[in-house]
């Protein structure tokens, strides 16, 4: 039994230093990726300003962000919503957006809202949705999803929506139920042909 013992202890020590080697620089090259992957930055009540030529073009507020700095694609997540103000040339108000869900790829300058997304302009429009999409290379607004535009007391339905990131010049894209349309758009001398 010792004997065996012996032998059990001369493997098991054999074993260890067989499977213990120099680790080399792509072994910590190759743990370092993997951990960057895993790593996150979390911050609450996040206030950020987006500037061009110093001039502030908008203000978002979340009370939650989370980023995930993955090298291929970081992505900064707002799981508890935003609030966002967006701002004209003279620096006055020009529209406002909130969501309960938000996320930015950074890489892409593209956001994607979800759940009770709502915009608002100037002239005292709202849309509302359940998914919108800002993308700010493109400096627009959209979605292929059903949309509600309230304006001056009628509200527009439709599949699909795109906008400038004002809010102020936008279609539906498949508008759907009845639209109000102007009685008096042709003079008095015209004709309907």
């Amino acid at each position: 039994m010792s004997r065996l013992f012996k032998l059990g202890i001369a493997l098991l020590v054999t074993g260890f230093f067989v499977q213990c080697r120099k680790a080399d620089v792509t072994d910590f090259e190759a743990f370092d990726k993997d951990t960057e992957d895993l790593s996150v930055e979390r911050v609450e009540d996040v206030i950020i300003r987006y500037t061009d030529s110093a001039i502030l073009k908008a203000k978002i507020h979340a009370p939650e962000m989370i980023r995930y700095p993955n090298k291929e694609e970081p992505y900064t997540e707002m799981p508890k919503g935003l609030f966002a103000t967006f701002y004209d040339s003279d620096g006055k108000e020009d529209s406002k957006l909130s969501s309960a869900y938000g996320i930015n790829y950074e890489a892409k300058k593209l956001i994607k809202l979800t759940d009770s997304v709502r915009v608002y302009n100037r002239k005292g429009e709202e849309l509302k949705s359940e998914e919108l999409f800002w993308d700010q290379k493109e400096k627009k607004i959209y979605t292929n999803k059903f949309v509600r535009i309230i304006r001056n007391g009628e509200t527009l339905r439709g599949d699909g929506f795109e906008s400038n990131e004002n809010f102020t010049k936008y279609r539906i894209l498949k508008p759907a139920g009845p639209v109000a349309v102007q009685d008096n758009l042709l003079e008095d001398d015209e004709e309907v042909q």
